[in-house]
């Protein structure tokens, strides 16, 4: 079992309402890391969006979470957030008045005034709390400068620690899903079986299917995966056990192979 040093992740994630990670090659490993990460952050009840540049194809159809992975990425969008009930919203609208324009926001009748703290006004680039990167931000082209804002924490095979990583992990030792495996519970993140599947895709794919720089975590990994992927078997413990229930063994019976 690795144990990884997540003092300062833990510490960025303990306040964070939204995530992002982006994912700058695509790669079955990568993204089957981040896809796992994405699906134990929605189950925390923080809003998640996976990014890569390149979209998937049928290779990668049977990653669960593909919902939530967007391949643009523009820094320059506005994004205007209002902490406002949903449903005493009627409808959003817009105008223009002299070549300028109105967002029109209409509350239902009756719904209290939209207060002036309860707008939220802020670029894309700034949107997540917390973000995550896995591998190197120069692979993401015109969107390498993302980086230069926002806390980031850096996930890397190579140990190469960059000065915009608020916090940072690094495991030359290991494929991403390998990696992932040992972290998401040092972070309280529950590794449910759609992640659980996720990973061990992704360290099938990478180590072809253990033949190849495998380690004893390696395969630690791969069984904890395996483990967590097995739907949970419920025993009624309210039905005592008769004494017939089971037949005594034979003691001179030969076991079956």
């Amino acid at each position: 079992m690795k144990n990884y040093n997540v003092t300062k992740i833990n510490e960025l994630l303990v306040t964070a309402k939204s995530a992002l990670v982006v994912v700058p090659q695509l790669g079955i490993d990568q993204l089957s890391a981040a896809l796992a990460l994405a699906l134990t952050l929605k189950k925390k009840n923080i809003e998640t969006k996976v990014y890569c540049p390149t979209k998937p194809d049928a290779n990668y159809s049977k990653l669960s979470g593909l919902e939530m992975l967007i391949d643009s990425y523009n820094q320059n969008d506005l994004v205007i957030t209002l902490d406002y009930p949903l449903d005493q919203i009627e409808k959003v609208n817009y105008n223009q008045d002299n070549g300028k324009l109105n967002l029109i926001v209409e509350t239902k009748q009756g719904s209290p005034k939209v207060a002036e703290n309860q707008i939220n006004i802020a670029h894309q680039s700034g949107i997540a709390d917390v973000n995550f990167i896995l591998g190197e931000e120069s692979l993401l082209g015109a969107n390498s400068n993302m980086v230069n804002s926002g806390n980031w924490v850096q996930i890397s095979p190579s140990n190469n620690i960059k000065p915009w990583s608020k916090a940072s992990l690094v495991d030359q030792d290991a494929p991403f899903c390998e990696m992932f495996t040992f972290l998401l519970p040092l972070l309280t993140l529950d590794l449910d079986p759609d992640s659980a599947k996720n990973l061990l895709i992704g360290l099938r794919v990478a180590t072809q299917s253990f033949s190849i720089n495998v380690s004893p975590e390696t395969f630690e990994a791969g069984a904890i995966c395996l483990r967590a992927t097995q739907p949970v078997e419920v025993v009624n413990s309210s039905q005592p056990i008769q004494p017939n229930q089971f037949s005594q063994p034979n003691p001179n019976s030969i076991p079956s192979a």
